[in-house]
């Protein structure tokens, strides 16, 4: 049930229904869908995949490679041992993709999911830990063509800043958006 998901720190407990969500084509973060294969891997080296969530942005591991992005955390909506989503939440956004396209915080909730208010709910727990962050005016984006996106947004207080055409960062048109937490 709704109110009885909150947001988790991801952990091996999920596995198998992280896996099973994969497995219905969830993606997050305009990554495509992963297949067979690569989710037999996710499956069989769950530990590893959980070290490289948050590895976006941290500071190199000695002999490693270069990492490109900013610091993040990545939190699963689960409700028991169910996983229901995943939210990211990055503490700045000083690269010109993030700033102009991807913003703060970037969520999915699993295909057998959609429609029944998690997104609504993942998004405002994720804004709690903004506030505590010290994010005021933590900033978003969806594609232009998703109106379930864009109701999430919306119904967090999200403010249309505008309407963006594709761009070397986004292939598709995008809306950008604010949701003041003052």
């Amino acid at each position: 049930m709704i109110e009885n998901s909150f947001l988790a720190r991801p952990h091996p407990v999920f596995r198998d229904s992280y896996v099973e969500a994969l497995r219905e084509g969830f993606v997050w973060a305009a990554r495509a869908p992963l297949d067979a294969d690569a989710i037999a891997f996710v499956s069989s080296h769950f530990p590893d995949y959980l070290a490289r969530l948050d590895e976006d942005g941290q500071m190199p591991k000695p002999g490693g490679p270069s990492l490109s992005g900013v610091p993040s955390t990545t939190y699963w909506l689960v409700d028991g041992p169910a996983f229901i989503g995943a939210v990211n939440i990055r503490a700045r956004i000083d690269t010109p993709s993030l700033v102009h396209f991807g913003g703060h915080v970037g969520y999915a909730v699993r295909p057998s999911r959609q429609g029944r208010g998690y997104g609504r709910r993942q998004l405002a727990l994720a804004l709690d830990i903004c506030r505590g962050m010290g994010l005021c005016v933590p900033r978003l984006s969806c594609a232009q063509d998703n109106p379930a996106s864009r109701r999430v947004i919306e119904a967090n207080g999200g403010v249309l800043l505008r309407h963006c055409p594709p761009a070397w960062y986004a292939p598709y048109p995008y809306l950008l958006y604010e949701i003041p937490l003052l």
